[in-house]
């Protein structure tokens, strides 16, 4: 499965410019309770790697710690 991806980036515009990432994980593949795969069972995927971005002031980081809290509390 997922050691099968192969991930060749495009370019980047550096880390003068950087704020979050973009694309990822798709929502519509994860449990919205518990943040696990619907594939893999015991896969989780939080923070920015899943496909969800927020505005700048704080969101990212709020549902870092929200999705990674709902993968804590069923893991």
């Amino acid at each position: 499965y997922i050691h099968h991806w192969k991930i060749k980036p495009n370019g980047t515009e550096g880390y003068r410019t950087a704020e979050v990432t973009i694309g990822g994980v798709d929502c519509d593949a994860l449990s919205s309770k518990t943040m696990e795969s619907t594939q893999v069972k015991g896969l989780f995927f939080i923070g920015e790697v899943v496909d969800v971005t927020g505005w700048l002031g704080g969101y990212n980081f709020q549902w870092a710690w929200a999705s990674g809290w709902c993968a804590g509390q069923y893991t």
